[in-house]
């Protein structure tokens, strides 16, 4: 992919016009459709971390889900240096068809050439439900998803400034007991030929699951630029040595770099994972990804869990 290159339509009016739009149709789907109360559980509407994209659907009014990842590890790539974090998601459900959401990275220690220890910034996100999915027409469950991540709570080692983002969230069976979930959204990024700016640029990310036995299933899942939630980062890390000892040199001798002109700068991965699910309450999963493209760490892996009240 070429570099980055802006989008043009100004970013917060396409933002502040999504969101009215799905205000207002969420509103009057609320007034035409009966919902069939039941108890929430851990299957439906399921884990949003266990995969890269989130699903279209929401907790219902007054739903709690907690998600986590002890395990989560990304391996050295040519911008990025490796990095474990023991992230976490918290999920309420504001009403039927709004859930709000507080994502972060968590616990994080990052690797060389810049060692760091410390905790990733909070990442606030809210989730619109517009339609279940038309079976007879083939339109698949829709939602909209906005997030913002902040440098708040966040060691100084790991903020990277206010970056917004937003997708269109997408659920559909498919033939043979399939199902595929699929975001297409932006983000802003870092411009990797100079870091003192910012650029918008298209992500999607995407996922095919089956059940195989009862309460295990397994999926495909992969990511263009970036994952749903910012689980990868957004900003060059690419550390070149100004000393010319071969040891290496101090951590005051080296400077930060962008990447050459026409370079490749962008992220892309593909995984296979799991989730079983344990009981109403409680489901597992794991996920590990290959980077397709030098600047994708070239190993990602999450081992976790998501649990309801």
């Amino acid at each position: 992919m070429p570099s980055r290159t802006a989008i043009t339509t100004p970013p917060i009016r396409v933002l502040l016009l999504l969101l009215l739009a799905a205000w207002q149709t969420a509103f009057a789907l609320e007034d035409t459709k009966e919902e069939i109360k039941k108890p929430l559980d851990i299957r439906s509407p399921g884990s949003d971390l266990a995969n890269f994209p989130n699903s279209a659907f929401t907790l219902p009014q007054g739903g709690f889900y907690l998600e986590s990842t002890p395990g989560s590890y990304a391996t050295r790539s040519s911008t990025l240096a490796s990095q474990y974090n023991w992230e976490y998601l918290l999920r309420y459900g504001l009403f039927d068809w709004m859930e709000l959401r507080l994502y972060s990275q968590g616990f994080s220690v990052q690797g060389d050439p810049v060692p760091a220890t410390g905790f990733s910034p909070l990442t606030f996100d809210t989730k619109i439900h517009f339609w279940d999915e038309f079976e007879e027409y083939r339109l698949p469950a829709a939602g909209l998803e906005v997030l913002l991540q902040t440098d708040l709570l966040g060691s100084s080692a790991f903020r990277s400034g206010t970056e917004p983002a937003f997708s269109m969230n997408f659920d559909q069976g498919l033939p043979w007991e399939l199902q595929i979930e699929y975001n297409l959204g932006a983000a802003r990024f870092e411009n990797p030929q100079n870091t003192r700016q910012s650029v918008w640029d298209v992500t999607f990310s995407w996922a095919i699951q089956r059940e195989i036995v009862e309460d295990v299933a397994v999926f495909l899942n992969g990511y263009y630029n970036a994952a749903n939630l910012p689980r990868v980062g957004r900003v060059s890390e690419k550390w070149t040595p100004l000393c010319p000892k071969a040891s290496g040199c101090r951590p005051e001798e080296i400077i930060k770099q962008t990447t050459a002109l026409g370079g490749d700068d962008s992220q892309h991965a593909i995984g296979v994972g799991g989730i079983w699910t344990l009981n109403d309450k409680l489901s597992l999963f794991t996920n590990l990804a290959a980077g397709a493209t030098a600047p994708t760490p070239s190993f990602t892996g999450f081992l976790g869990f998501a649990w309801t009240p």
